[in-house]
C-alpha cells in the first residue's frame, strides 16, 4: 500500500494505491479518502477501462451505471456496499478489469481478488 499524502495531520484528501497481480497483469485500486466519502478506481487486467460506476449516498441506496457488454458492475456494487457498510458515508467506485479468454474458474478468481483482497 502506498500513501500519497504529504504527511500533514489535517489533510483533506488522502490517496492510497493498492495492487495485486493476477494472470500476469496488475489489478490496482486507487483509493481517495475525502473528509466525507471515498472514491475508488479499480482497474487492471490486460486492458484498463471504465466499465461500470457505482455510487452509494448517505441513505444507503446504490446506483450503478454499466456500459453494454461489461460485467464490471458486479465488482463495483459489492465494493461500494462493503465500504458504505463500514463508513456510512458516500462511496463512488469506478471499475474496469479486462482479461482476454478467461475460463469460468479464472473469472471467479478475478472477482474474488477484486472484491475481497483489495
Amino acid at each position: 500500500m502506498k500513501d500519497f499524502s504529504d504527511g500533514k495531520e489535517n489533510e483533506m484528501i488522502k490517496q492510497t494505491l493498492l495492487k495485486t497481480e493476477l494472470f500476469g497483469y496488475e489489478i490496482c485500486a486507487h483509493v481517495t479518502r475525502l473528509d466525507e466519502g471515498i472514491q475508488v478506481l479499480i482497474a487492471g487486467g490486460n486492458r484498463t477501462h471504465i466499465g461500470a460506476v457505482s455510487f452509494m449516498g448517505c441513505n444507503g441506496n446504490i446506483q450503478t451505471l454499466q456500459f453494454p457488454g461489461h460485467k464490471d458492475g458486479y465488482v463495483s456494487t459489492r465494493r461500494d456496499n462493503a465500504l458504505w457498510e463500514s463508513l456510512h458515508e458516500p462511496v463512488c467506485i469506478q471499475c474496469g478489469i479486462h482479461y482476454d479468454r478467461l475460463e469460468n474458474n479464472q473469472i471467479k478468481e478475478v472477482l474474488n481478488n477484486s472484491i475481497h483482497k483489495m
